[in-house]
Parts: C-alpha cells; sequence; structure tokens
C-alpha cells in the first residue's frame, strides 16, 4: 500500500506556502487557520523540514520560516523524504502481513513502480508544482 501520511501533506503544504512568498519570512499561523490545524502542529512539521535544511527560521516580531534554497532546487522528493523516509510499497492486508503476498501478481511489479514515481518526484521541483497549483 502506498500512503502518504497528513504530516507529510502539511510539510509540502508548508513548502508551497515557503515557495509562493519567496524570499519573505512566513508566519505559519495563517496557513495553520487556513488548513484548520494548530500552529503547534505545524511548527512540529516545520522543525523537520528545518532539521533536513530545507527551511530556515526566524525568530521574534516578523518571525516564521523561510526557503533554505530556491524552490527551483528542492526537489518534491526531498521534501517528502524528510517528512516520511523512504518512500516504498508495504504490503499489508488488515495491519498484518497480506495473506496473498506469495502468489501476488503485483510483488515483482511495484518496485518498477516506486522506482517510477521516485524519478518523478526527484524531478519535480516545489517551483514547477507550484506552477500546477492555485
Amino acid at each position: 500500500m502506498f500512503q502518504i501520511s497528513a504530516k507529510t501533506d502539511y510539510g509540502l503544504l508548508i513548502m508551497l506556502e515557503l515557495a509562493r512568498h519567496k524570499d519573505k519570512v512566513v508566519p505559519l499561523s495563517p496557513l495553520a487557520k487556513r488548513l484548520h490545524v494548530s500552529s503547534p502542529y505545524l511548527s512540529q512539521i516545520a522543525n523537520l523540514l528545518q532539521k533536513a535544511g530545507l527551511v530556515t527560521s526566524r525568530e521574534g516580531a516578523g518571525g516564521g520560516y523561510i526557503l533554505a534554497q530556491p524552490a527551483s532546487k528542492i526537489a518534491v522528493m526531498t521534501v517528502l523524504e524528510a517528512l516520511s523516509g523512504e518512500i516504498k510499497v508495504r504490503c499489508s492486508h488488515g495491519g498484518g502481513a497480506c495473506p496473498h503476498f506469495r502468489e501476488c501478481g503485483l510483488k515483482s511489479a511495484w518496485p518498477i513502480l516506486i522506482d517510477d514515481i521516485k524519478l518523478s518526484l526527484r524531478h519535480r521541483t516545489l517551483s514547477s508544482l507550484l506552477k500546477q497549483t492555485i
């Protein structure tokens, strides 16, 4: 099963918000209000992005976050890996191992498909994604 966690989804939204504002420091509280999530939750995610070297923070009045490099140089894959680790298929059924794994007709196809997905995400930058969104 291929899943994107809420944390990863919100992290990508944070990165797109920062990309939208280019070289400006952006507070997370307005974004948290628009997304109907808590500011501390977005701050936790932003801290993970900061540890990965994707954003930097500014403290105090007028503080917030800013991209650590131009959006055109940040691959979507880098953001996803920073928040979720390696992208892989987890074959499961109801929380346990899939009972059909041995005979599964997709178990040899999934590694090929995941490689294709990773390749696409490595080539897709925040700036190119931003052109596709509102």
